[in-house]
């Protein structure tokens, strides 16, 4: 999703995946975006 410029998605699938708030599944996919680990 990231590489199709669908960030508000990986959000949302993050979220529904990990069972986080929207503040860590924004923070984890930012990191993931950046090419870091989370």
């Amino acid at each position: 999703l990231l590489q199709a410029g669908r960030k508000i998605d990986a959000i949302k699938a993050y979220r529904a995946e990990h069972g986080v708030g929207l503040r860590e599944a924004k923070d984890a996919v930012d990191a993931l975006d950046r090419g870091l680990p989370r």
